[in-house]
């Protein structure tokens, strides 16, 4: 201990306080290989999902992404020919409304004579 610098003692003197607790709340060690145990699966879970989670939560934005222009683009391919659809029975009917006008007033005009 007198060699060794003022950090490294305190370390020292830290470190050798930690070890009596422990051995003073189990003398046996079963808390030490209690808790080695909680971390070891602590780990075992942790560092897999902490790899595997940014993954699974870039792939699902990417996803998202790909059905957002999907939906995009389905619904243009679908609107189009809709509205297109739309304007010609608009223009058809607009059509008889005239033709169905003339006829009438054509018709009017012979009964009168």
């Amino acid at each position: 201990m007198p060699r060794l610098s003022a950090i490294e003692r305190s370390a020292e003197v830290m470190r050798f306080m930690g070890h009596r607790l422990v051995y003073w709340l189990s003398p046996q060690g079963q808390l030490r290989e209690f808790i080695k145990l909680n971390l070891r699966v602590a780990l075992t879970v942790a560092i897999p999902a902490l790899v595997v989670a940014p993954l699974i939560t870039l792939a699902l934005g990417q996803f998202q992404t790909w059905v957002v222009v999907l939906t995009q683009t389905m619904s243009s391919f679908v609107l189009f020919p809709l509205s297109v659809l739309l304007s010609i029975l608009l223009v058809c009917g607009l059509l008889y409304i005239i033709r169905t006008c003339l006829d009438l007033r054509g018709r009017g005009r012979r009964d009168m004579y």
